[in-house]
């Protein structure tokens, strides 16, 4: 039985990279031998018919992002944004470096900025994501301390995620400004 794990477990390796190379080259196909015996089964417990995947919120985990490619075939997308920017400010539409959000969304821009106290500096490619765009929103309401804090006087928005600019020129999140925890009582830990 013990064999019977290890050989699954390698099996299921050998299937994520055979579709990861396929799905490189351009080719989603659902009809491999992986199909048949992997990813068919796990493609109908959700329907059968799942043609696009949108990721927003936190970065997924490499292990889930190559996972969910490889089982689905199909486009897959991983924004990048938060509340105050109202939409995503930047996405990738199937780049398969796991946990890269893509390059900006038309009209945004964005840029690092140094945060020396966790020696992040923007020179490096690394830093502060600050974002720019129509859609950054005008302000808190009634908190214009809070205001001045998230958006500088040039406009952009300073998110406090930490991101680093990817070879293939695209943004991943790597860390946050301020560690912060949610607990279920909605409390904030920071």
């Amino acid at each position: 039985s013990r064999n019977k794990g290890i050989i699954g477990q390698t099996l299921l390796k050998l299937a994520i990279q055979g579709k990861l190379a396929l799905i490189r080259r351009g080719n989603f196909s659902q009809n491999t031998i992986w199909d048949k015996l992997i990813f068919r089964k796990i493609r109908q417990s959700f329907g059968g018919k799942v043609n696009r995947i949108i990721s927003t919120s936190a970065p997924l985990s490499r292990e889930v992002c190559q996972f969910s490619r490889a089982a689905f075939s199909c486009v897959f997308i991983e924004c990048y944004g938060q509340t105050e920017c109202i939409m995503g400010c930047a996405q990738s539409i199937n780049d398969i470096e796991p946990g890269a959000t893509g390059t900006p969304t038309p009209l945004n821009y964005l840029k690092l900025v140094d945060v020396p106290e966790k020696s992040y500096y923007a020179k490096d490619g690394i830093g502060e994501i600050c974002v720019k765009s129509p859609a950054v929103f005008k302000g808190y309401l009634k908190d214009e301390a809070k205001t001045r804090e998230a958006i500088d006087e040039q406009g952009w928005l300073h998110t406090g995620d930490i991101g680093r600019w990817t070879p293939h020129k695209t943004m991943q999140i790597v860390d946050r400004k301020k560690n912060m925890y949610k607990v279920e009582s909605s409390l904030q830990v920071l």
